[in-house]
C-alpha cells in the first residue's frame, strides 16, 4: 500500500511541475472573470458573505500556488525572489482583470476585488513553501 502512495504522489509531482496546469488555471481566471456577471441577487446572502472575494482569493491562491510549483524547482538557489515575482504577476493579473472587467464586459471594476486577489495570490506562495512539491529547503537532496 505505501508503495502505492509513494508512486501517485510521484505522479501528482510530476504533473503538478508541468506548465500545463499553471497554464490552464490561468486560461480558466481569464474566463471566468470574463464572463457576464450571474443571476444572483447582489443584496442576498452571497453579497452579506462577501462570496466574491473568496471566489477571488481562492482562484488566486491555485494560480499563485501553480505557478510556485511550476517554477520552485527549476531556481533552487533564487527561489524566494521567483516566488516574490509570482505574487506580483499573480496579483498584477488580478488588477489587470478588474480593468478588463470594466473596459470590456458589463461588470465592474472593484478594488476589494484585486485585494483578494493579492491576499491569494500571498497565501499560496505560503502554501508552496510548505508543500511537499515546492518545499526546496536545506534537507533536500
Amino acid at each position: 500500500m505505501l508503495i502505492k502512495h509513494s508512486s501517485e504522489l510521484r505522479i501528482m509531482k510530476k504533473n503538478l511541475e508541468s506548465i500545463w496546469p499553471s497554464i490552464g488555471w490561468t486560461v480558466v481566471i481569464f474566463i471566468l472573470l470574463a464572463m457576464p456577471k450571474s443571476g444572483v441577487d447582489d443584496s442576498g446572502l452571497f453579497d452579506t458573505l462577501q462570496f466574491d472575494k473568496v471566489i477571488h482569493f481562492v482562484l488566486f491562491l491555485v494560480l499563485t500556488f501553480l505557478w510556485g510549483i511550476y517554477f520552485s524547482p527549476r531556481i533552487s538557489p533564487n527561489q524566494n525572489t521567483i516566488l516574490f515575482l509570482v505574487v506580483i504577476i499573480s496579483s498584477g493579473y488580478g488588477l489587470g482583470m478588474e480593468y478588463y472587467q470594466k473596459f470590456f464586459t458589463l461588470r465592474s471594476f472593484s478594488y476589494w476585488d484585486a485585494v483578494a486577489d493579492a491576499v491569494g495570490s500571498v497565501v499560496g506562495v505560503f502554501a508552496v513553501k510548505k508543500s511537499p512539491y515546492g518545499n526546496r529547503g536545506r534537507n533536500q537532496n
